[in-house]
């Protein structure tokens, strides 16, 4: 067998069912705030306890195990299957984006907003990165109205890229307006938009994100999970009580899924605060052990799940950046995990495309450790190369080597293999500087991106935005309590 068999995990068999009791005691005795008509009267149908006055729902126990039963069937993922399940699918390592508010420039040191020619210079970028497997508008575009930019980044995505893509919604009437986008775009297609919820604080959501969950799933679109509990700040500072925390949101979730017919799922991007300053930390080493918990966790109700883990603090690609990244992503190959969002600059702190070129990179080399692993049979093994070349030969120039070589070794487009002479040669760069230039190569040949639709659809895609910009009175915020 040519793969790697280790597997990592933290908790227990009996320390998972501590934590998932702990979780039905807190959903029965706390509850949580639900503030949605349509949520209060179905929940209150299938037996929870609920106060309308304050929106807060207590679910017993038998209605949140009957929600993970239907949904998961009551079965449990090994250690085994979680591996073949997380990040290494098919031998491939596939790594997604985020969107951020600012772009970084390594070069400079410099932080600003980012614009729609940032948009469009990331997805030249990931279509031509051959482990990103998920694209979004790596920025939100500061220079068209605020109300619309996760539909105009939908917008761009839907043009130009050429992997699979999606947006943060962010208010109902862009959800709509992103389901026209899609469906003009896929023509004839039988595509879904996934809405992705998350709470608000400690066991609380609010209303308008209850309302695009449940208007996405009732129109034929879906909602997932995206919890993220924070250690110390919405959530216990011990990691127990944040996963207590993040599976409470989770068990929530799950609930809403079954009763509307959406798929359920296990999340386990929670975090730790820098108790110093209240900040996020993405690259402490609670990150992997919260991480590594949460792969447990999901596969103990049945699910697949991922951390925001291949992450780091750091605000540059240095030996923080490249440790932190590096012994987090191995951790959750191991574990059997999802990464993080790439490119990401410290914890949220914008997006760099040079750190989504070096994030590529390292995603090569990992690829080729847990995929190809040692192959062992009578080729591999080379008894006749190692006749052929006897005492103190070389297998230089052997047809051994020459039909091995390529597919034995990984070569890297922007790591120095070089001796030190060679590397002072040809400018003594580090790796922010080699993924710059490639960085560069890239958008030299493929910026700005090729349009990727018909013009019948650009036309048409072309009129939703144009009707939306005229109409900011439809993004208002309205209560569905």
């Amino acid at each position: 067998m040519n793969r790697i068999h280790a597997r990592v995990e933290v908790l227990t068999e009996e320390e998972i069912e501590r934590i998932h009791r702990a979780t039905l005691e807190v959903l029965s005795t706390v509850g949580c705030r639900l503030p949605h008509r349509k949520v209060l009267d179905r929940l209150e149908r299938e037996g929870a306890e609920v106060d309308r006055a304050s929106a807060r729902v207590r679910m017993g126990a038998e209605l949140v195990e009957r929600a993970l039963g239907a949904l998961s069937g009551g079965r449990r993922t090994s250690g085994d299957e979680r591996f073949q399940g997380g990040v290494l699918r098919d031998g491939r390592l596939r790594l997604g984006l985020s969107t951020q508010a600012n772009i970084v420039d390594y070069e400079t040191s410099s932080r600003r907003r980012g614009t729609t020619d940032d948009v469009l210079r990331g997805i030249a970028v990931t279509n031509e990165l051959p482990h990103v497997g998920y694209a979004m508008p790596v920025v939100v575009p500061s220079d068209v109205p605020a109300y619309m930019a996760d539909l105009y980044g939908y917008y761009l995505c839907a043009l130009y890229s050429r992997k699979p893509f999606g947006v943060y919604i962010m208010s109902p009437e862009s959800g709509r307006q992103i389901v026209r986008l899609a469906r003009a775009r896929y023509r004839g297609e039988d595509v879904r938009i996934w809405y992705l919820l998350e709470p608000n604080g400690a066991l609380s959501y609010d209303d308008f994100s209850l309302e695009l969950a449940i208007s996405f799933a009732e129109s034929g679109q879906g909602f997932c999970l995206g919890p993220m509990a924070m250690a110390g700040l919405d959530a216990p500072v011990t990691l127990a009580g944040t996963l207590v925390m993040q599976n409470a949101h989770n068990l929530i979730g799950n609930v809403l899924a079954y009763l509307w017919g959406q798929p359920g799922g296990w999340s386990g991007s929670a975090h730790t605060a820098d108790m110093r300053t209240g900040t996020c930390l993405f690259g402490s080493p609670n990150q992997m052990l919260i991480g590594v918990a949460a792969v447990q966790i999901g596969g103990w109700y049945g699910f697949g799940s991922g951390a925001n883990c291949a992450l780091t603090d750091a605000c540059t690609p240095d030996f923080q950046a490249g440790f932190e990244k590096g012994a987090s992503a191995l951790m959750m190959l191991l574990a059997g995990g999802g990464f993080g969002a790439q490119g990401i600059v410290g914890a949220d702190q914008g997006v760099s495309l040079e750190q989504l070129v070096i994030d590529d990179e390292w995603a090569g080399y990992l690829e080729h450790a847990l995929s190809h692993g040692i192959e062992v049979n009578d080729e591999t093994l080379g008894l006749e190369a190692i006749r052929r070349a006897g005492i103190g030969g070389s297998f230089i120039d052997d047809e051994h080597t020459a039909r091995h070589m390529r597919t034995t070794q990984w070569h890297s487009t922007i790591f120095n293999w070089d001796v030190f002479e060679a590397w002072k040669a040809k400018g003594a760069l580090d790796t922010r500087s080699r993924a710059r230039a490639r960085l560069e190569e890239i958008l030299a040949r493929c910026y700005p991106p090729e349009l990727l639709v018909s013009a019948e659809a650009k036309a048409e895609m072309d009129a939703i935005v144009e009707e939306a910009r005229a109409h900011p009175e439809r993004f208002e915020v309205r209560r569905y309590a």
